[in-house]
């Protein structure tokens, strides 16, 4: 499979981006200059999904309650419902 050219992939993130947004999904600026990074072919797919992963697992961890809490436990209930 041949590589994609920096056009191509602008238009794919570009249609991506559009689709993810009509969902009401407004992406960060981080992950808006992973993007670009990725365009540009300085950052490969793997480095992107990555990081945007990283970055969810943190913010999870930096918003929920200590384990073991009766609010924790009841914080992860309702999530799971």
């Amino acid at each position: 499979m041949d590589k994609l050219t920096e056009s191509e992939r602008r238009y794919a993130h570009e249609q991506a981006l559009a689709s993810t947004r009509l969902e009401g999904h407004i992406p960060t600026p981080e992950f808006l200059a992973d993007c670009e990074a990725n365009i540009k072919g300085t950052m490969t797919n793997e480095q992107v999904r990555a990081r945007s992963l990283a970055r969810a697992i943190a913010k999870i961890e930096e918003s929920a309650p200590p384990i073991g809490t009766r609010k924790a436990k009841a914080s992860l209930f309702s999530e799971a419902l």
